[in-house]
């Protein structure tokens, strides 16, 4: 795995490369290649939400905003709940409502009330909504594939069934504490 490089702005990569590693010798718990990897995988996260983000300003869409656009517009036009949208995002559940908020007045998606259950309110998306979502998407996407591209095929593949592996590995432990 590539070591964080230093860049002359951000002074993250010294602090970990230097006082993090110094302080890990002299604790006998400390394995540092554990930790070099996960510095690498939460600063590498960091810089790539970064980048993707500043990639959306124009738009007013966040990552969180832009997925549910995504999200609802998938649903073949029946619109999705509060609680289906929470289980579906890729970000916290805490602030769905607040986000959802500010699609509202954006008049970006609508509040409907439940056929089924007047306690519920289903989220759609509206023309204008759809008309962004289909505007900002694909260049989204296209910039994915533009960092994507110093990994040959070969290594996409094998860093994706490694983050599988990571993925499943923190999800069975979570489970164990008992925390979903």
């Amino acid at each position: 795995m590539q070591r964080i490089e230093k860049t002359s702005e951000d002074k993250r990569p010294s602090y970990y490369l230097s006082n993090l590693r110094d302080y890990g010798k002299k604790s006998k718990w400390f394995h540092w290649h554990s930790a070099e990897l996960f510095l690498n995988l939460i600063y590498t996260h960091d810089a790539i939400f970064n980048h993707l983000a500043s990639k959306l300003e124009a738009s007013g869409l966040s990552r969180s905003t832009l997925n549910i656009l995504n999200i609802i517009s998938r649903s073949e036009n029946k619109g999705c709940t509060h609680r289906e949208l929470s289980d579906l995002l890729l970000v916290s559940r805490a602030n769905i409502t607040e986000l959802v908020d500010n699609l509202v007045r954006r008049n970006l998606v609508e509040r409907q009330g439940s056929e089924k259950d007047r306690r519920l309110s289903i989220v759609k998306i509206t023309r204008k909504g759809e008309e962004l979502r289909n505007s900002v998407t694909p260049s989204y996407y296209l910039e994915m594939k533009k960092l994507a591209s110093c990994l040959n095929s070969n290594e996409r593949h094998k860093l994706n069934k490694i983050l599988a592996k990571l993925r499943l590995k923190t999800l069975a432990l979570r489970s164990v504490t008992g925390r979903k």
